[in-house]
């Protein structure tokens, strides 16, 4: 669904795809960099390692205030857009109120100078990717063209997908498990291959089906959509079989695994329509 807005004397598109993709990639960024911050000033003023403070939990900080920061962000974007005032420095002046509001919040009367100046310089450039990525301008041309998200499937691309998305997984996996374990007696290896299989198999049809089958309803029919979605769902599946903190090198191989199969997923699934005209 998109919805056009006059922009700069242009026209401007927004739909709910983009915001998706513009939420989740500022997300993502937002806490790389918060984290990469927070970490190398810690670490140059304790002299801790990226290990320890990894297995203190200290990640887990940056990541929440990018939450409760998108969550004030998007609120406020909300108002703005229905108000038709959605200039790139909206959402740059929004981002930054947002920051120097939480700071006021979680603070109180304490401000650090450094880390103001930071998350304001942070969230300003935030506020400017979610801009950047949330809307388009309408091109004026009579050549025809697939919309965005403009992807077919069938039943059967959709099941062969899957099933392809499995097998990627539970080969992925079993290379890791060599790696990792070293030399396996064959009955260790049937077995960790069974759960494995079940595990992958059973994940990428329930879990996975429902997700493509969501996306695919809701128009979020590029690359990137099947990526993200099978990125957090191993990540959020590591998290609760596994200690984050203790195992965190076991979720983030998830993740990636997970980020793998999706897009295999779409990659098998999906071709574009053929162009009239």
């Amino acid at each position: 669904m998109e919805d056009a807005v006059k922009m700069d004397n242009k026209d401007q598109n927004i739909s709910v795809e983009w915001v998706l993709i513009a939420l989740l990639s500022v997300f993502a960024l937002s806490s790389a960099i918060s984290i990469f911050i927070s970490f190398g000033v810690i670490m140059f003023q304790t002299g801790m390692s990226p290990y320890d403070l990894i297995s203190m939990g200290f990640f887990v900080g940056p990541i929440k205030g990018t939450v409760y920061w998108l969550v004030g962000v998007g609120a406020l974007w909300f108002i703005a857009h229905r108000l038709w005032v959605c200039h790139w420095w909206v959402l740059v002046i929004i981002g930054v109120a947002v920051s120097i509001g939480m700071m006021a919040a979680f603070s109180g009367t304490y401000f650090s100078l450094f880390w103001l100046v930071v998350n304001a310089a942070v969230s300003a450039i935030m506020g400017w990717v979610l801009w950047r990525l949330a809307y388009r301008s309408v091109v004026l041309d009579a050549t025809p063209r697939p919309k965005l998200g403009g992807y077919e499937t069938t039943i059967g691309r959709a099941l062969a997908a899957l099933l392809s998305g499995g097998l990627v997984g539970i080969g992925a996996t079993m290379v890791i498990a060599m790696a990792v374990f070293g030399g396996m007696r064959p009955e260790d290896f049937v077995e960790i291959g069974g759960f494995v299989t079940v595990f992958w198999l059973g994940g990428v049809f329930v879990l996975g089906g429902a997700s493509f089958a969501a996306l695919h309803f809701i128009g979020l029919r590029q690359w990137y959509g099947m990526t993200i979605v099978g990125g957090v769902i191993m990540l959020v599946l590591g998290i609760v079989l596994f200690e984050a903190v203790v195992e965190i090198k076991i979720t983030l191989t998830m993740a990636i695994a997970g980020s793998i199969v999706g897009w295999v997923i779409w990659r098998v699934a999906y071709r574009r329509p053929p162009v009239e005209g």
